[in-house]
């Protein structure tokens, strides 16, 4: 477990989340007196012509949820990556198999406890402002966000096995490929627009499952994209670390 990061590593990041989240939810709060409705942070309160202005173009507390919605699909997986890439793979050098599957099994309970105390501060602007602890939209968008820290942690580990040279070029990689997944939402959407073909429009569809996305979907998450996802990405990775690909050759010295 320590391999994953110290005790005390896991106590000041966590005392740290804590009191974001008490410095958050005394410094937020709202009113809605004769000028209007108002936010107020840390005891300044944003002028009434900020908020009619974003009132023409929008609703501020819609605008306040799709930019918190965006800040957990961006920080939580790769805040999942990172914390749990670099471990995984020295369980993986040093028991195989056996590294792999304890070491994911780890590295997700590390990745979850990181990023989730990582967002902790966000709760309390929501429960603030929006006047819930966890929104429904977000509370989504965190439960996609976890599952694509898994995507990626599994794919880094496939391009591990693939590229032993540098550990860092598989992390890139990845997040390149998240990259492309995620525009493979638009194809989806508008393939047929397009003129593609509805076997085409299979492909692609299962590739957006088996790739990792930042795409976060409005009602639920997509049941392939767990099975396909990870299940089929997790099959393909123990393959890899079973077979000797890419394995470096000693050479002897005299």
């Amino acid at each position: 477990m320590n391999r994953f990061g110290s005790p005390r590593l896991r106590i000041v990041w966590a005392s740290v989340s804590v009191f974001l989240f008490l410095l958050f939810l005394i410094g937020f709060s709202t009113s809605d007196g004769p000028d209007g409705f108002a936010i107020h942070v840390f005891g300044a309160t944003i002028p009434q012509y900020v908020l009619a202005s974003i009132s023409d173009l929008a609703d501020p507390i819609q605008l306040l949820r799709s930019f918190l919605r965006a800040f957990i699909v961006w920080t939580v997986p790769f805040t999942f990556l990172a914390t749990a890439y670099f471990p995984l793979v020295e369980a993986i050098e040093s028991n195989k198999l056996r590294g792999f599957f304890v070491g994911n099994l780890l590295g997700a309970a590390n990745g979850f406890l990181y990023s989730q105390l990582l967002i902790i501060p966000v709760w309390a602007i929501c429960a603030k402002i929006m006047g819930s602890l966890i929104p429904a939209p977000l509370a989504l968008a965190d439960l996609h966000a976890l599952i694509l820290g898994v995507q990626l942690l599994i794919w880094s580990i496939i391009f591990n096995r693939l590229i032993r040279s540098n550990r860092g070029i598989s992390m890139v990689l990845t997040l390149g490929l998240s990259a492309v997944g995620t525009k493979l939402s638009y194809l989806i959407d508008f393939g047929e627009m397009l003129g593609m073909s509805s076997s085409q429009l299979r492909i692609v569809e299962f590739l957006f499952h088996f790739l990792p996305s930042h795409h976060v979907a409005e009602a639920t998450i997509a049941v392939n994209t767990i099975f396909i996802g990870i299940g089929g990405t997790l099959a393909l990775a123990a393959l890899l670390v079973i077979l000797p690909i890419g394995k470096s050759k000693k050479t002897k010295t005299q």
